[in-house]
């Protein structure tokens, strides 16, 4: 007796502690229940995917414990606790383990439905519960609703509604393509529930906004070249085919689009056009960023971030971009269209010419009854007038290319007494010349300029033969070059200490000499010219403020003697000078170019550095 009472007083004592610690663990998670979904953070719009359905108005929590239970009849007992009906689909199958403390009813079925991969729609006060993606299960196609759209394009928002909410088995929407368009009045056709209507507008109303277009001056530089530079170094890009800086810093990089294509190109933008007719206004769109990306989840398809310049109005016009966007796209503007330097360039280009010649010459003639001689200029011959005649004292010489001979001269034989004579001939001369050319010009910083001063010249002759019936036609074609002359090409670079760094590359071609050739019909033309080049690449020359750079030695010297002798006598040491005849001929051309550079002050710039 005493022993079964001693047995009962021991399990009442379990009992007892058992409840106790269930009364303080319930008591501890009242106070510290599970978290179970994280709240947006400030700055962030978080929108709903799943269905907003209370089963009951209130917010009556639940507490359960179970383990590998039926999933229809879990979610029947919270059907009967939400005192509504509920239908399963023969592909609702599985079991659930949970423990929920304190959960909102609606919740707890949320959790149940997700885990286990169901879905389903509420009609007239029943739950219709089936396996997610179940073909044929869409009971809610059966409402239509129309929802304008004013900004934007109403199919990029149908498909982006059916692909990334509708088309991903979210639990209390439609499972499926449920929205298309009217492209007449751009509205959306929701074939749907009261929550497929309700997330539809939210997604309007989130996206549904006027494009917004910012313009920005540019005052320095061309709206070409500063649209080429956003969208080559400020905008990152992945590829595309208008290329651009991969990646970016990471500052740059921030709030674009991820896996965004940058696409530069030509194409016409608004008021622009082609062909010969006047344009006013008219603009060209720089690059436009691509914001397609691969996945499961598809994008908008809607306008994208474009940059577009307009060269007459000095503009440059960003549509769309966010915030940072724009902020970014202004700092980088002001801090790059900076007013370019610009320096004075004063150029003498002066072209040195000298020529001389010294000749001696010596002429002899010997005159007999039997014998005439002449050496002249290195020429030995007899005396054309008096040659030798071997028999006979004269000989008449007659001019027979016309229809009537008519007697030109008589030679006769000399014959006075024998006659020997010198003539000396010794002549001396010089001559210079100077050509000056003093070009005066603008230089920007960074800018090519060029000095071209060149004439045309034929450089070559094609001629084609033609046959035709009276015989063959001769067509000549003259290839003109044009670089006969001085051409200078200056690149500055003007630095703010007074100093302007030049690469200078200067040009000098002259005609050396043209080359002839007969045609078949006996006439002289042109078969090719030869110039005689003298050119310069020099880089990196730094002169300061008003100096002046000069340079010189680009000579070209050409010296020819010519000697003639009479054979032996020539030869002779001391006395054979006086059988002998010289030229010589000596030219020389120089080239000299002298650059001074003048740095120019704005006024504005004056002022600036003066405060």
């Amino acid at each position: 007796m005493n022993n079964n009472f001693s047995k009962k007083f021991i399990a009442s004592l379990m009992l007892t502690s058992l409840c106790l610690s269930n009364v303080l663990l319930t008591s501890a998670a009242m106070e510290n229940p599970p978290v179970l979904r994280g709240e947006a953070s400030s700055g962030e719009y978080s929108l709903k995917l799943k269905g907003d359905v209370s089963y009951i108005k209130t917010k009556t929590p639940v507490s359960i414990s179970l383990r590998d239970s039926d999933v229809k009849q879990v979610l029947r007992m919270f059907a009967d606790k939400a005192g509504m009906n509920i239908i399963f689909h023969n592909s609702v199958n599985g079991t659930v383990t949970l423990d929920l403390v304190d959960v909102p009813l609606n919740e707890a079925f949320d959790m149940v439905m997700n885990i286990n991969d169901l879905n389903y729609v509420v009609q007239n006060g029943t739950i219709v519960v089936a396996k997610a993606g179940t073909s044929g299960f869409n009971m809610a196609k059966q409402d239509m609703t129309l929802i304008p759209v004013k900004y934007v394009s109403a199919s990029a928002i149908a498909e982006f509604l059916n692909k990334n909410i509708y088309g991903m088995h979210k639990p209390g929407l439609s499972d499926g393509d449920i929205v298309t368009t009217n492209p007449v009045t751009n509205e959306l056709i929701v074939f749907g529930s009261t929550n497929d209507v309700a997330i539809a507008k939210k997604v309007v109303e989130k996206f549904d906004l006027k494009p917004k277009t910012t313009t920005f001056k540019v005052k320095h530089t061309t709206p070409a070249e500063m649209a080429n530079m956003i969208c080559q170094m400020l905008i990152p890009a992945t590829g595309g085919s208008g290329g651009g800086a991969t990646g970016g810093a990471a500052g740059i990089a921030t709030g674009f689009a991820a896996g965004g294509a940058l696409d530069v190109g030509g194409s016409s933008g608004s008021g622009g056009g082609s062909g010969s007719g006047l344009t006013l206004n008219g603009g060209d769109i720089a690059c436009t960023l691509d914001g397609k990306m691969g996945g499961s989840v598809s994008s908008f398809g809607l306008q994208n971030l474009s940059i577009a310049y307009y060269a007459q109005q000095g503009t440059i016009s960003i549509l769309g971009g966010s915030d940072k966007q724009i902020e970014m796209i202004q700092e980088f503007i002001e801090n790059t269209d900076k007013k370019q330097p610009q320096a004075y360039l004063e150029v003498a280009i002066v072209e040195l010419n000298e020529s001389g010649s010294k000749s001696l010459q010596n002429n002899w003639t010997f005159l007999s009854n039997a014998f005439s001689a002449t050496f002249n200029g290195g020429t030995t011959a007899t005396d054309p007038m008096h040659p030798i005649f071997f028999k006979g004292n004269k000989y008449e010489v007659w001019d027979t290319t016309s229809e009537k001979p008519e007697l030109i001269n008589t030679l006769n034989k000399f014959s006075g007494p024998v006659n020997i004579s010198l003539a000396i001939n010794y002549l001396v001369r010089n001559s210079k010349g100077r050509v000056v050319s003093n070009p005066k010009i603008m230089i920007t910083n960074g800018e090519t300029s060029t000095i071209d001063i060149t004439q045309d010249y034929i450089e070559t002759t094609d001629i084609e033969q033609t046959a035709y019936t009276g015989g063959t036609l001769a067509t000549r074609t003259y290839n003109i070059g044009s670089d006969a002359g001085i051409q200078v090409e200056i690149t500055p670079f003007i630095s703010p200490d007074g100093y302007v760094t030049l690469n200078i590359k200067p040009e000098y071609a002259t005609i050396l000499r043209q080359e002839t050739t007969k045609d078949s019909a006996g006439v002289d033309y042109i078969a090719a010219t030869l110039l005689s080049r003298r050119n310069l690449d020099l880089k990196n020359i730094r002169i300061k403020d008003g100096e002046t750079l000069v340079i010189a030695g680009l000579i070209n010297e050409e010296e020819q003697k010519v000697v003639g002798k009479v054979p032996v006598l020539g030869d002779l040491p001391g006395i054979g000078a006086l059988f002998r005849s010289s030229s010589t001929e000596k030219t020389k051309n120089e080239m000299v170019i002298m650059i001074t550079p003048k740095i120019i002050t704005d006024t504005e710039d004056a002022v600036t550095d003066t405060l």
